[in-house]
C-alpha cells in the first residue's frame, strides 16, 4: 500500500473537522442522556486522534507555509489522547472544537487551493 499523498491527508483532516462538528452536534443534543453524550465525546476524541496523526505526516514545507497554524500543538494534543488518556479535559477538548479547528481548517484549504 502506497503513502498517503499530503493532499491525501489534508482531505483527511477536513473530513474529520467535518465529522467533529457532528458529534459536537449530537453531544449538545445529548445534554439529558450521559450515555449518548459519551459517545459523541468519544467521537469527538477519537477524530482529534486522526486528525493529530495526519498532520504528523504532513511535511515540513507544508507546515512552514503555513507557519500562524498550530501544527505541533495538534500533533501534541494527539498524543495527549493517545498516550496521557487518564489526564484528558473535557473543556479543553471542547475549546479545541471551535477556534482552534476552525483555524486548522482555513490553513488545509487554503493548502488545497494551492
Amino acid at each position: 500500500m502506497s503513502p498517503r499523498t499530503e493532499k491525501e491527508r489534508l482531505e483527511d483532516i477536513l473530513g474529520r473537522i467535518a465529522r467533529i462538528k457532528v458529534a459536537e452536534t449530537a453531544l449538545l443534543e445529548a445534554a439529558d442522556d450521559q450515555e449518548k453524550a459519551a459517545v459523541a465525546f468519544d467521537a469527538i476524541l477519537y477524530n482529534l486522534m486522526v486528525i493529530g496523526e495526519a498532520v504528523k505526516a504532513l511535511g515540513v514545507e507544508l507546515k512552514a507555509r503555513n507557519g500562524k497554524t498550530p501544527w505541533k500543538d495538534v500533533a501534541g494534543m494527539r498524543d495527549i489522547l493517545t498516550h496521557h488518556y487518564f489526564r484528558v479535559s473535557g473543556e479543553v477538548v471542547m475549546a479545541t472544537v471551535d477556534k482552534p479547528l476552525a483555524e486548522l481548517r482555513d490553513a488545509c484549504k487554503a493548502e488545497l487551493d494551492l
